[in-house]
Protein backbone atom coordinates (compact mmCIF):
# COMPACT_ATOMS: atom_id res chain seq x y z
CA UNK A 1 0.00 0.00 0.00
CA UNK A 2 1.34 3.40 -0.63
CA UNK A 3 0.52 4.74 2.64
CA UNK A 4 1.41 4.70 6.00
CA UNK A 5 -0.28 2.81 8.77
CA UNK A 6 -1.75 6.19 10.22
CA UNK A 7 -2.50 7.61 6.78
CA UNK A 8 -4.33 3.99 5.87
CA UNK A 9 -6.59 4.89 9.02
CA UNK A 10 -7.30 8.39 8.72
CA UNK A 11 -6.68 9.17 4.75
CA UNK A 12 -4.10 11.78 3.08
CA UNK A 13 -3.78 14.62 5.32
CA UNK A 14 -3.38 17.13 1.77
CA UNK A 15 -7.81 15.84 1.54
CA UNK A 16 -10.98 16.03 4.01
CA UNK A 17 -13.81 14.30 3.71
CA UNK A 18 -17.36 16.49 4.42
CA UNK A 19 -21.07 16.30 3.97
CA UNK A 20 -22.63 17.93 0.72
CA UNK A 21 -26.06 19.62 1.43
CA UNK A 22 -27.33 17.41 -1.47
CA UNK A 23 -25.27 14.56 -2.54
CA UNK A 24 -23.66 12.66 0.97
CA UNK A 25 -19.91 12.91 1.22
CA UNK A 26 -17.42 14.70 -0.70
CA UNK A 27 -13.78 15.30 -1.06
CA UNK A 28 -12.36 18.24 -0.65
CA UNK A 29 -8.54 19.55 -0.90
CA UNK A 30 -7.04 20.34 2.96
CA UNK A 31 -4.55 22.30 1.40
CA UNK A 32 -3.82 23.62 -2.23
CA UNK A 33 -2.97 20.87 -4.36
CA UNK A 34 -0.90 21.12 -7.49
CA UNK A 35 -1.28 19.47 -10.89
CA UNK A 36 0.04 16.37 -10.68
CA UNK A 37 -0.66 15.27 -7.24
CA UNK A 38 -0.53 11.60 -6.44
CA UNK A 39 -3.82 10.12 -4.20
CA UNK A 40 -4.58 6.13 -4.62
CA UNK A 41 -8.10 4.28 -4.39
CA UNK A 42 -7.20 1.56 -2.52
CA UNK A 43 -8.79 -1.39 -0.60
CA UNK A 44 -9.78 -5.37 -0.56
CA UNK A 45 -9.18 -6.66 -3.91
CA UNK A 46 -11.72 -8.93 -4.96
CA UNK A 47 -11.42 -11.27 -7.89
CA UNK A 48 -14.97 -10.83 -9.42
CA UNK A 49 -17.37 -8.57 -9.53
CA UNK A 50 -19.60 -11.00 -8.07
CA UNK A 51 -17.53 -11.22 -4.82
CA UNK A 52 -18.91 -7.68 -4.18
CA UNK A 53 -21.06 -6.70 -1.74
CA UNK A 54 -23.98 -5.57 -3.87
CA UNK A 55 -24.31 -2.18 -1.01
CA UNK A 56 -20.84 -1.35 -1.58
CA UNK A 57 -20.52 -1.88 -5.77
CA UNK A 58 -21.93 1.86 -6.18
CA UNK A 59 -18.75 2.74 -4.23
CA UNK A 60 -16.46 0.01 -6.39
CA UNK A 61 -13.63 0.21 -9.01
CA UNK A 62 -13.25 -2.22 -11.58
CA UNK A 63 -9.33 -2.59 -12.31
CA UNK A 64 -7.72 -4.65 -14.27
CA UNK A 65 -6.66 -7.22 -11.61
CA UNK A 66 -10.23 -7.53 -10.42
CA UNK A 67 -12.75 -5.19 -8.03
CA UNK A 68 -11.27 -2.42 -5.20
CA UNK A 69 -13.78 -2.90 -2.16
CA UNK A 70 -12.64 0.39 -0.21
CA UNK A 71 -16.12 0.75 1.52
CA UNK A 72 -14.69 -0.83 4.76
CA UNK A 73 -11.47 1.47 4.47
CA UNK A 74 -12.16 5.91 5.41
CA UNK A 75 -8.55 6.03 5.12
CA UNK A 76 -9.44 5.39 1.06
CA UNK A 77 -10.59 9.09 0.51
CA UNK A 78 -11.15 8.90 -3.17
CA UNK A 79 -14.37 6.72 -2.73
CA UNK A 80 -15.93 10.05 -1.70
CA UNK A 81 -15.30 12.10 -5.20
CA UNK A 82 -18.51 14.02 -6.46
CA UNK A 83 -18.66 13.82 -9.87
CA UNK A 84 -18.63 17.65 -11.76
CA UNK A 85 -21.66 18.86 -13.32
CA UNK A 86 -22.34 19.95 -16.81
CA UNK A 87 -20.77 23.31 -16.00
CA UNK A 88 -18.27 21.49 -13.96
CA UNK A 89 -14.51 20.10 -14.56
CA UNK A 90 -12.85 16.91 -13.29
CA UNK A 91 -9.55 17.70 -11.51
CA UNK A 92 -8.60 14.16 -10.64
CA UNK A 93 -8.08 10.63 -12.69
CA UNK A 94 -6.34 8.18 -13.17
CA UNK A 95 -2.41 8.32 -13.42
CA UNK A 96 -0.61 6.85 -16.18
CA UNK A 97 0.35 2.87 -14.99
CA UNK A 98 -2.21 3.22 -12.63
CA UNK A 99 -2.31 -0.37 -11.78
CA UNK A 100 1.05 -0.68 -11.35
CA UNK A 101 0.46 -1.65 -7.47
CA UNK A 102 -2.15 -4.37 -8.38
CA UNK A 103 -0.79 -7.80 -7.99
CA UNK A 104 -3.72 -10.43 -9.01
CA UNK A 105 -4.33 -12.77 -6.03
CA UNK A 106 -3.37 -9.92 -3.07
CA UNK A 107 -6.24 -9.70 -0.31
CA UNK A 108 -5.74 -5.65 -0.99
CA UNK A 109 -4.94 -3.36 -4.04
CA UNK A 110 -4.37 0.26 -5.06
CA UNK A 111 -4.76 2.34 -7.95
CA UNK A 112 -2.80 5.19 -8.34
CA UNK A 113 -4.81 8.78 -9.66
CA UNK A 114 -3.05 12.29 -9.92
CA UNK A 115 -4.93 15.73 -10.14
CA UNK A 116 -5.42 17.26 -13.97
CA UNK A 117 -5.05 21.01 -12.66
CA UNK A 118 -4.03 22.70 -9.43
CA UNK A 119 -7.09 22.61 -6.98
CA UNK A 120 -7.15 25.74 -4.39
CA UNK A 121 -7.53 24.83 -0.68
CA UNK A 122 -11.25 24.03 0.46
CA UNK A 123 -12.40 23.09 -3.32
CA UNK A 124 -13.49 19.93 -4.37
CA UNK A 125 -11.71 16.72 -5.85
CA UNK A 126 -13.79 15.60 -7.99
CA UNK A 127 -14.07 13.26 -11.01
CA UNK A 128 -15.72 11.35 -13.61
CA UNK A 129 -17.55 8.22 -13.11
CA UNK A 130 -16.77 7.01 -16.54
CA UNK A 131 -14.58 7.12 -19.11
CA UNK A 132 -15.56 10.97 -20.74
CA UNK A 133 -18.64 13.21 -19.84
CA UNK A 134 -20.33 11.35 -22.93
CA UNK A 135 -20.09 8.04 -20.90
CA UNK A 136 -20.82 9.78 -17.54
CA UNK A 137 -23.87 11.58 -18.96
CA UNK A 138 -24.95 8.11 -20.24
CA UNK A 139 -24.48 6.11 -16.64
CA UNK A 140 -26.33 8.99 -14.95
CA UNK A 141 -29.10 8.47 -17.29
CA UNK A 142 -28.94 4.10 -16.90
CA UNK A 143 -29.11 5.51 -13.09
CA UNK A 144 -32.47 7.32 -13.64
CA UNK A 145 -30.77 10.43 -12.16
CA UNK A 146 -29.71 13.98 -13.77
CA UNK A 147 -26.09 15.18 -13.48
CA UNK A 148 -25.96 17.90 -12.17
CA UNK A 149 -23.31 20.70 -10.94
CA UNK A 150 -22.18 19.43 -7.57
CA UNK A 151 -20.14 22.80 -6.52
CA UNK A 152 -21.60 25.11 -3.33
CA UNK A 153 -20.83 28.23 -1.77
CA UNK A 154 -18.65 26.39 0.82
CA UNK A 155 -17.09 23.89 -1.11
CA UNK A 156 -16.51 24.72 -4.81
CA UNK A 157 -16.17 23.18 -7.49
CA UNK A 158 -13.58 24.17 -10.31
CA UNK A 159 -15.90 25.46 -13.34
CA UNK A 160 -15.48 25.16 -16.87
CA UNK A 161 -13.83 28.14 -19.22
CA UNK A 162 -16.22 30.32 -20.97
CA UNK A 163 -15.35 28.76 -24.19
CA UNK A 164 -16.14 25.19 -22.76
CA UNK A 165 -19.51 26.45 -21.76
CA UNK A 166 -20.30 28.15 -25.03
CA UNK A 167 -19.84 24.96 -26.53
CA UNK A 168 -22.03 22.91 -24.35
CA UNK A 169 -24.87 25.55 -24.31
CA UNK A 170 -24.72 25.47 -28.26
CA UNK A 171 -24.56 21.74 -28.19
CA UNK A 172 -28.14 21.77 -25.74
CA UNK A 173 -29.74 24.21 -27.31
CA UNK A 174 -28.73 21.90 -31.05
CA UNK A 175 -30.69 18.46 -29.12
CA UNK A 176 -33.87 20.96 -28.30
CA UNK A 177 -33.77 21.75 -31.55
CA UNK A 178 -33.80 18.16 -32.92
CA UNK A 179 -36.35 17.10 -30.16
CA UNK A 180 -38.50 19.36 -31.16
CA UNK A 181 -38.23 18.53 -35.04
CA UNK A 182 -39.10 14.66 -33.72
CA UNK A 183 -42.15 15.84 -32.09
Amino acid sequence: MPYCSRCMKTGDPSLKVTKHPHFGKILVANRKLRKGYYVSWWGKLLKRKSDMPSKHMEWALETTKGMIDAVPYKGSMLQFCACPGPSEVPVIDFAPASDILLKKGQDMGAVIFRTLRDIPKGYQVDMMYNKDEKTTDEFFKEQGIERGDVGTKSYPALKKSKAQLAKLKSKNRAATEKMKVKK
